[in-house]
């Protein structure tokens, strides 16, 4: 459910918009049209990276300790489920390199606000991140700092070591560090 206030907000953008170059709320939250994007099936343990409708490559990835369910809250070792973009790229002395990806999004900030873990304000915060496509706040009970990222140097083991994010080899986050751009959509699926 949508708080009230946000109504609000839609309708005084939409009356300070000019009428002949405003863009239509409702095209603010529909996906654009991506050269590239990442498939994860948490289960299967792969991410596909497809470039339009032709399947380019798999990986084997490792995911949080916790790997059923979506993350709920800072700490729980969880990857989040759904739908994310690339928010930065940048290199990791960690992890090698590291795609963060925009989580918290607005059904992780919805839960959130039911849960009173975040306030109207920071949700409005998560909100405004989502529709520019940026990093939203990090710091919060819902946690942040996911993203896709190398073993940096460690043995590749399939078992599911993170504290939350996507583990892929260092040569395949090499791989996609050059090949896909910030804003790339990330579809994370459970099943």
């Amino acid at each position: 459910m949508w708080p009230g206030w946000f109504l609000g907000i839609a309708t005084i953008l939409l009356a300070l918009a000019p009428t002949s170059r405003a863009m239509p709320l409702r095209q603010w939250f529909e996906p654009r049209p991506w050269s590239y994007r990442l498939e994860v099936d948490k289960r299967g343990r792969l991410m596909h990276l497809w470039q339009q409708d032709l399947l380019v490559r798999s990986f084997r990835i490792a995911l949080g300790k916790q790997p059923n369910g979506t993350k709920q809250y800072r700490g729980d070792s969880r990857t989040p489920v759904g739908r994310y973009y690339i928010g930065d790229k940048r290199p990791s002395r960690r992890f090698r390199k590291f795609l963060a990806l925009t989580y918290p999004n607005l059904s992780d900030a919805e839960r959130g606000l039911e849960r009173q873990l975040i306030d109207q304000q920071l949700w409005a915060d998560i909100l405004f991140a989502h529709l520019q496509r940026t990093l939203p706040p990090q710091h919060t009970l819902l946690g942040g700092g996911v993203g896709i990222h190398g073993y940096g140097g460690r043995a590749e083991l399939p078992i599911d070591w993170t504290e939350g994010c996507i583990a892929v080899s260092d040569s395949d986050i090499d791989y996609l560090y050059e090949l896909v751009p910030v804003g790339t959509p990330v579809d994370i699926r459970e099943e």
